[in-house]
């Protein structure tokens, strides 16, 4: 079934189209008539020469030798073909669908973005203070500096809470030696009681939800070791779990996780044990690969605690860019239709993510300076702000793939409306 043209001269003009070839071809004939007399008009001309009449008395015999179009069923095609073509680019058209960013946005979302810059170089800076490459003595982070202090004594102890939950909520994958891990013991590279939380999967913030209640259920460990081996160990101990345990599982979980958050090695960020998945490049001095460049920065203090801290640069980027947007945000017409209310809506909730994007892509470049203001310490790396800009590109992609055609059909109305309205 052939489509339907939007302008068919075979369908909607077939008269004219009729006519107006039966004239052409009319004009073509009498064009090739009109020649031929000139030819003869010609040759009589010569030959008057020749019998010794001067030119000038000889009447005028200037020729006309304009084209004369043909206007055949073959040129209606071709003209209906190339109309349609221009009418669908211009239908299809994704131009002027995205809302104007104004140059005060611009300013904005960049101010923005400066102002978080200078909350990471001038207080999220790196966990502790450290003594990089044994020559440059490095601030540690204040803030961070104060969500160590927090359930812990004046003389590190945990607070009485945080100690009793380190009671209740036993845990099979809270072993810490390999002596402790059986015949396995000997398999398990680089686990010790400053690496067990790391390597240990039970451990994390967020995918620990998963592993932790596998192994309680399980009675077992999982482990990513210093080799980068997976490593799912039962344990005899944990192998006869009260069915009161399972039940409660996700609260032991929970419970176990709150009380080694103020631990003097606290807890991974979320996802950090699979990094030592990465077994390869060489980094700094020491040549270190990517997965011993991570446990060293875990061991360094780069734990939850410093990654609420690296988290203010992009919930100041959030707070701020939101707080903006509403300011500056037109009312709704009270009398609107309900598709222009919709395409208002969007059109806003693009230029929040335009806004956005463009704070987040100035404050990872911020951290990029406050990087090599630290010799290239890996611990100023702000994992935090990283992941913002990950969530908004992927935010900004979905923007630039989403279905356009209601938004194209709603322009194209408007277009016919303003150019009647002109008319």
């Amino acid at each position: 079934m052939n489509k339907k043209k939007i302008f068919d001269f075979d369908t909607e003009f077939l008269k004219i189209n009729n006519d107006l070839s039966k004239v052409s071809k009319e004009l073509n004939l009498n064009q090739k008539q009109s020649k031929q007399n000139r030819d003869n008009l010609k040759s009589l001309e010569n030959e008057l020469i020749k019998l010794g009449l001067p030119r000038e008395m000889m009447p005028s015999s200037k020729s006309i030798n304009e084209e004369i179009n043909i206007y055949s069923e073959d040129y209606f095609t071709r003209i209906s073909t190339g109309i349609e073509k221009e009418i669908l680019k211009e239908i299809n058209s994704s131009t002027n669908l995205l809302p104007p960013t104004s140059k005060l946005d611009y300013v904005m979302a960049l101010v923005i973005g400066f102002i978080s810059s200078l909350v990471d170089i001038l207080m999220v800076k790196i966990p502790k203070e450290v003594n990089y490459l044994g020559k440059y003595l490095q601030e540690g982070s204040s803030f961070t500096g104060w969500l160590r202090s927090l359930g812990i004594d004046e003389n590190g102890s945990m607070n009485e809470f945080l100690a009793k939950l380190e009671k209740v909520c036993k845990v099979s994958y809270d072993v810490s030696t390999t002596d402790k891990l059986g015949d396995y013991g000997g398999e398990v590279s680089g686990f010790y009681p400053k690496t067990h939380r790391l390597m240990s999967l039970g451990h994390d913030p967020f995918f620990g939800f998963i592993f932790g209640l596998i192994d309680i259920f399980n009675g077992s460990i999982t482990v990513i070791d210093s080799k980068g081996t997976i490593h799912s160990i039962p344990l005899d101990k944990f192998q006869e779990t009260p069915i009161e345990d399972k039940i409660f599982a996700p609260l032991l979980w929970l419970g176990h996780l709150c009380s080694d958050v103020c631990t003097k090695m606290g807890i991974p960020i979320p996802g950090w044990g699979f990094t030592q998945i990465l077994q390869f490049g060489s980094f700094g001095e020491n040549d270190r690969t990517l997965a011993e460049l991570t446990k060293w920065m875990y061991l360094e203090g780069y734990d939850l605690r410093h990654f609420l801290t690296m988290g203010t640069v992009p919930g100041i980027i959030e707070l701020f860019t939101r707080i903006y947007f509403r300011c500056t945000l037109n009312k709704d017409e009270l009398a609107s239709p309900i598709y222009a209310k919709n395409i208002k809506e969007l059109q806003d909730h693009i230029r929040l993510e335009k806004l956005l994007f463009i704070a987040h892509s100035v404050a990872t470049s911020g951290n990029v300076v406050k990087i090599i203001l630290h010799q290239g310490n890996p611990l100023s790396f702000n994992t935090a702000e990283l992941l913002g800009l990950v969530k908004q590109s992927v935010h900004i992609g979905q923007v630039n793939f989403r279905d356009k055609t209601g938004e194209k059909i709603i322009r194209n109305r408007n277009r016919i409306n303003n150019e009647w309205n002109k008319i």
